[in-house]
C-alpha cells in the first residue's frame, strides 16, 4: 500500500509541475518520467492507472515532436489527474 501512495504521489507531483509549465511545454524528459511511472503502475497491477498514464505518454509523445494536439494531451492530462486527485483523497 505504501508503493500505491508513493506512486500517485510521484503524479501528482508530476501533474502539478505539467500544470505549473503549461502543457504547450510537454518535453520528453516528461515522457521519461511518465514511463518510469507507467513501468511502476504495471508493476503494481494498477492496470487503469497505466492506462491513463499511457494516454497522456502518447498525446504528450506527438506534442513534444510537434505533430499532435494540444487538446488532446489536455484530455488526457485531466484524466489522469482527476484519477490521481481521487486516489490521494481516498488514502485519507
Amino acid at each position: 500500500m505504501e508503493e500505491d501512495s508513493g506512486l500517485i504521489q510521484q503524479l501528482s507531483d508530476c501533474s502539478e509541475e505539467l500544470l505549473l509549465r503549461g502543457l504547450s511545454q510537454f518535453s520528453i524528459r516528461d515522457t521519461q518520467l511518465l514511463e518510469q511511472l507507467g513501468t511502476n503502475a504495471q508493476r503494481l497491477q494498477m492496470h487503469f492507472l497505466y492506462e491513463l498514464i499511457s494516454g497522456v505518454l502518447e498525446a504528450g509523445r506527438k506534442v513534444a515532436l510537434g505533430e499532435g494536439q494540444e487538446e488532446q494531451l489536455l484530455d488526457q492530462y485531466c484524466r489522469l489527474t482527476q484519477y490521481v486527485q481521487l486516489s490521494k483523497q481516498s488514502q485519507t
